[in-house]
């Protein structure tokens, strides 16, 4: 979530997920967004990573949305790349922005109840969503079916450590009471504590660890004491 906008109320239920209005609060390519350097490096160090291995691999992108991560790892003709959301608008909107390359694909899917085999996929990238769903071990565990053995997965977590926000002016705006709900939604802007999740890192990896998947690598963005955004390079096991 990267809006610091509360707007209608009514609007910060979960249906919003599934409808393309989500995208006037989620624009992490905007300059004016207080994140708009840690998105981007996020999203290239993701790409540089899912784009190393040389042989031919299938990508699930789940969450994906307008597929600001699917059309960067589709540029390379040897992957397969699958691009689900729950919106079906933010899939219509994503193959508006751009003429889908041949090695993209566009499913609706919940990231609880994915709609595919098992084993299908060499690799899973869910940046942003983890934040937002309702049962994240059911998703995890969805993420692991589908992964080939010793499969890859990329996940990221915000952290529930508010501090990082204190970093951010444009996020925390001008209202003091404002700063204090932060506190106290562990990081959440007021208007979506209720839909918006955030984790300790070690509840994070904890996460992963419960629901099959082992830790190759980890990186940070935002402050160096008090990251903003925990990057996990997992791969599956059991």
């Amino acid at each position: 979530m990267a809006s610091n906008t509360a707007g209608n109320k009514n609007e910060f239920r979960r249906e919003l997920f599934r409808s393309g209005g989500y995208v006037r609060h989620f624009y992490p390519d905007d300059k004016r967004n207080p994140f708009f350097r840690i998105y981007a490096k996020k999203k290239r160090d993701t790409v540089a990573i899912l784009n190393t291995s040389k042989y031919p691999k299938a990508i699930l992108d789940i969450g994906g949305g307008m597929g600001r991560l699917s059309l960067g790892l589709a540029r390379l003709a040897q992957n397969d790349v699958v691009l689900t959301d729950i919106s079906v608008d933010m899939l219509r909107l994503a193959g508006e922005q751009t003429q889908p390359p041949g090695n993209l694909s566009m499913v609706n899917g919940d990231a609880h109840l994915l709609p595919f085999a098992d084993h299908s996929f060499d690799c899973v990238v869910a940046l942003d969503l983890l934040c937002h769903l309702l049962r994240p071990q059911k998703a995890l565990h969805e993420f692991h079916r589908v992964l080939r053995v010793d499969g890859r997965l990329i996940l990221d977590s915000t952290n529930s450590n508010p501090l990082w926000a204190f970093f951010y002016p444009r996020y925390l705006g001008k209202n003091p009471r404002t700063w204090l709900k932060i506190v106290k939604f562990r990081g959440v802007y007021p208007g979506w504590e209720k839909i918006v999740r955030h984790y300790s890192k070690k509840t994070f990896f904890s996460l992963l660890h419960e629901t099959g998947f082992g830790l190759l690598r980890s990186i940070n963005y935002g402050p160096f004491f008090c990251p903003k955004w925990h990057l996990a390079i997992t791969k599956k096991i059991g």
